[in-house]
């Protein structure tokens, strides 16, 4: 290995690793924020991450002009499906499993996206993803068929709170796939600030449509009282910021640095982070199930991140490591050719 490439694994390497960490600490939000509903800790959310991209936008007015209405849409709705959708069943996937569930089920995001892409680009025989599914499979259902630690949730509970992690996943995994594939057709005319900001202000305009869920939520209104409202605005701005533009910043710096190849299976660890987090903050160490679960879930996405990169340097297919995710929590895509982030 060249000098050179010493120094991109050093910086990129701890860059990518800062990104997944920040993404696995907005899994601490319902819990953070509670009892407040999780309905009002969504549209507090996004309603900073939508001032923060009309501002951008004010400043790149050219970029959002050559994007056209019809990327713009493109954007806006996959600021409502992936992040509006996905934090909101995240959300509500930790309030009824627990953080740890909803976290460990967000290891289903690389295998998915795994899948999808491999029946768009027939990258791998379909018997050689066989191991991978049975072990990341195996490892959802022993994070999630033990007893829960300290009897947090009922049977019910978990089994709700694994059903709506699926479906958050699901909805991640489509905001992956379409948007790359649209960055991919639009090409170097599509400015990645200016579409960051689109998407920022799509998921603001869909998080208004849960108002009025959120007045009729159960829980205190977050202006009941200020030691309720600073910490409730203090959480908004903090995921706003950290867990959107500098998780997008961090990603963006690793991917200019390392080789797809590289960046796919360091995707599954925000699944670990989010899992580390949430025990930190309910101050106890891991079930057995929990762990060993966990285990079998990294190492399902290293072996289909592994599979899909071998098969795709066995068919000299080239890496994209310079492309740019656009979007506040971006995956790449740990699926052979053509590799790339979102």
């Amino acid at each position: 290995m060249t000098a050179r490439a010493y120094r991109a694994y050093f910086v990129g390497l701890p860059a990518a690793l800062t990104a997944t960490a920040l993404w696995g600490f907005t899994f601490l939000g319902p819990a953070a924020v509670a009892p407040v509903n999780v309905y009002y800790l969504v549209v507090g959310r996004y309603a900073v991450f939508g001032l923060m991209s009309l501002a951008v936008l004010l400043v790149h007015r050219g970029g959002l002009r050559a994007l056209g209405t019809r990327r713009l849409l493109t954007a806006a709705h996959l600021g409502v499906v992936g992040y509006i959708g996905f934090y909101l069943l995240l959300a509500m996937s930790a309030e009824l499993g627990g953080g740890v569930l909803a976290s460990t089920m967000t290891g289903l995001i690389p295998l998915m996206v795994t899948l999808v892409s491999n029946l768009l680009e027939k990258v791998l025989a379909w018997r050689r993803l066989v191991l991978p599914v049975v072990v990341i499979s195996a490892g959802l259902l022993l994070v999630n068929g033990g007893e829960p630690a300290d009897g947090a949730a009922s049977g019910r509970d978990l089994a709700l709170g694994a059903v709506l992690g699926f479906l958050a996943s699901a909805a991640w995994s489509y905001f992956v796939i379409v948007n790359r594939r649209a960055l991919r057709h639009a090409g170097p005319a599509v400015d990645g600030t200016a579409w960051t900001a689109c998407i920022g202000l799509g998921a603001c305009l869909g998080s208004l449509f849960l108002l009025p869920l959120a007045l009729a939520g159960g829980g205190p209104s977050p202006v009941s009282d200020a030691g309720t409202l600073w910490p409730f605005l203090a959480w908004c701005v903090a995921l706003a910021v950290l867990g959107s533009w500098c998780a997008t910043w961090f990603w963006n710096l690793a991917s200019q640095r390392l080789p797809a190849t590289v960046t796919g299976p360091v995707i599954g660890m925000e699944a670990v982070f989010g899992v580390a987090f949430n025990l930190l903050w309910e101050g106890r160490t891991p079930t057995a199930h929990e762990l060993w679960g966990g285990l079998l879930v990294v190492a399902g996405v290293l072996l289909a991140s592994y599979l899909f990169n071998r098969a795709g340097l066995t068919r000299g297919a080239p890496h994209d490591d310079t492309a740019e995710p656009a979007g506040p929590a971006p995956h790449p895509v740990p699926a052979g050719p053509p590799s790339t982030t979102t």
